[in-house]
């Protein structure tokens, strides 16, 4: 029996187990416990971004009872060229086929691997314009994660990147070694680091994007209403200016999320549709200086919400799961439900053929192979409250060129939703756990891509306010979003007009208030900044007030109240100090017993004589014509 069994295995199919997922496809390799193997993988990227992956692979056999022949890799992209492998003894033979969207490549060993310790040296080429891409002013380069194998015994991957692309803005985790040398960066990494996530890199600091948004808003009421839509936001990591906003708001205010909400005044069954055109600019790196969250603000994004179950029972015992009984920094905790996250739900892509309602939280726990971004997003932000750490959903446009890796669900204009973490020493931080589970590892916690432009935050609600591509109103089947990548760098710029408005003349020693409008006719924010208001003989009761932000077409107004001594009579100026500008309004207080005024206090006296006259003379009316009693 054993002699009929070893017959049997005197010839064995070995497919070597190796995971290569990457933005555009996924290869795998599967091994069996008796060999070990070894992988020296040089990743040489072009000018034109067409990366040729050389694999130095070393084969032992562990047993004395099997040996190797044949080496098969499936491929889940058509984009493969150039294939070669060889070994000592020359090329090896290679088959290939293309068959829904994936290549298999069967590789035939010229000598067997047979004998216990017996190592097998060969080596696999290919070209593919899959790992690196340009888009817009950005290379990118990701590298895949490298699957659990139980005799993988050593793993070494060099990045070799042209100079020409500029400085890396990202790179994600950190090289064991960066040198260049001819023109080119190379990048080294490790195989533990490679079996915690692939590699990201990202060339240049920024990328720049043109939008051109429609909103579809109808009023279905019997009333007027007053309503609002949501514009892209300024954030720590994305500048936005608008060049157009048709019709025009008659106000654009920003919310404690930080959302810019244009106002309308709707009548009774009117439509509109509103186009909004505009550029924004996303960064590799924070804007933020010092970062600041309000104790208030933190805890509103502790709270438990719809869809954000955080004191549900469920998200609690699994938080005790994921988090185990001893203390962690919120900085552990967040990288430990992170994980869970990522490694527990499964992208669910038949959801995307129908209407897809929001589960939430505690039912994606409960069924976690139906996810689409939002239950991803969800989830984090439940399980992330219940930890203590404040959370919020980002929903917008998110740049993808491959759906299946980097699938956008939101909405029927293709939107994401992702989240973000609050972080005392880094302020708000953007994740995607969703991409990381769909790409089957490139990591998006350490550092998320220039890919992610938000069009809405939401922390405050799980429902408003919407994002740009949502607002159909009445039609359904529009295109509403426009995203485009762009060269052109722009610079923003508010503009402000301000007006100073009191009675001319004042009367002195009265109560008096200057009306300060101030309009941002600018194609960008006007940062929060104090009011400077001073005069040289009026008393100012309420300087040091502050503007706050005032977004492009926003409009904000305030009310200062001023004294002057009584009988005081004199011109003065009033002098508005906002940011580096200045404006100056004249004033002229007039006493009451000046010849302006008189006519005006004359006129008064007349007028409460006159009064007082018509009042007494009204009950001496009445009350002659009140019947005599009878006697």
């Amino acid at each position: 029996m054993f002699a009929t069994m070893l017959r049997m295995f005197k010839k064995l199919f070995v497919v070597f187990l190796f995971l290569f997922l990457v933005p555009s496809f996924k290869f795998q390799v599967f091994a069996t416990e008796e060999f070990g193997t070894s992988y020296d993988v040089i990743y040489d990227v072009g000018e034109d971004g067409v990366t040729t992956v050389t694999e130095k692979v070393t084969l032992k056999n562990l047993t004395s009872q099997f040996y190797a022949s044949q080496f098969k890799l499936i491929i889940g992209a058509t984009q493969i060229t150039d294939i070669k492998a060889s070994d000592d003894g020359g090329s090896l033979k290679i088959s290939s086929d293309t068959k829904d969207g994936k290549t298999a490549i069967d590789v035939k060993f010229n000598q067997q691997v047979a004998g216990i310790n017996k190592s097998l040296a060969w080596t696999l080429s290919f070209k593919s314009k899959d790992f690196a891409e340009k888009l817009g002013k950005v290379w990118e380069i990701r590298a895949p994660k490298v699957a659990v194998a139980k005799n993988l015994q050593n793993y070494n991957l060099t990045i070799a990147v042209p100079s020409s692309f500029g400085d890396p803005s990202l790179i994600s985790p950190t090289p064991k070694t960066q040198t260049v040398s001819n023109g080119k960066l190379f990048l080294t990494f490790s195989k533990d680091q490679l079996l915690e996530s692939g590699v990201s890199a990202n060339f240049g600091q920024m990328q720049l994007y043109d939008f051109d948004l429609t909103y579809h808003l109808q009023n279905n009421n019997i009333v007027p209403v007053l309503t609002n839509i949501a514009l892209p936001p300024d954030s720590a990591y994305q500048d936005v200016i608008f060049s157009r906003i048709e019709p025009k708001p008659f106000n654009v205010t920003q919310d404690m999320d930080g959302n810019y909400l244009a106002w309308y005044r709707l009548s009774r069954g009117q439509r509109l549709d509103i186009n909004v055109v505009g550029s924004s600019k996303i960064y590799a790196t924070s804007k933020a200086k010092n970062p600041y969250l309000s104790d208030d603000l933190k805890k509103k994004y502790l709270s438990a919400q719809k869809y954000w179950e955080k004191d549900n029972p469920a998200i609690l015992s699994k938080l005790t799961e994921i988090l185990g009984p001893n203390p962690l920094k919120n900085e552990e905790k967040i990288k430990l439900i992170y994980s869970y996250v990522v490694n527990n739900l499964k992208y669910d892509s038949t959801r995307l053929n129908t209407d897809t309602d929001r589960l939430g939280a505690v039912t994606v726990l409960n069924n976690p192979t139906t996810a689409v971004c939002m239950e991803f997003t969800d989830l984090f932000i439940a399980l992330s409250r219940a930890a203590g750490i404040p959370t919020r959903e980002l929903d917008g446009f998110a740049y993808s060129t491959n759906q299946t890796l980097r699938p956008l669900s939101l909405s029927k204009d293709t939107l994401h939703a992702w989240p973000e973490y609050w972080s005392d020493s880094r302020g708000w931080v953007m994740v995607d756990p969703t991409w990381e589970e769909t790409s089957g590892g490139v990591d998006y916690f350490n550092k998320l891509d220039l890919n992610h432009f938000v069009f809405a935050i939401k922390g405050l609600s799980p429902l408003y306010p919407s994002p740009a591509g949502t607002y159909k109103g009445f039609k359904e089947d529009t295109n509403d979003v426009k995203v485009n990548l762009t060269d052109k760098d722009f610079l923003g710029k508010a503009q402000l007009d301000v007006a100073i408005d009191t009675p001319n003349p004042s009367l002195s020693g009265f109560p008096a208030k200057l009306k300060i409008r101030i309009r941002n006719l600018g194609n960008a924010v006007f940062p929060s900044s104090s009011l400077g208001i001073t005069a040289s003989r009026i008393n100012i009761l309420d300087s040091g007030q502050n503007s706050g932000n005032i977004p492009s077409f926003g409009t904000a107004e305030f009310d200062i109240n001023y004294r002057t001594h009584l009988f005081d009579s004199f011109d003065d100026q009033v002098t508005l100090l906002i940011g580096s500008q200045k404006f100056i309004k004249d004033i002229k207080i007039a006493s009451i017993l000046s010849l302006s005024f008189l006519p005006f206090l004359l006129g008064g006296i007349i007028f409460i004589m006159v009064f007082i006259y018509l009042v007494i003379l009204s009950s001496h009316v009445y009350i002659s014509r009140k019947p005599k009693k009878k006697k």
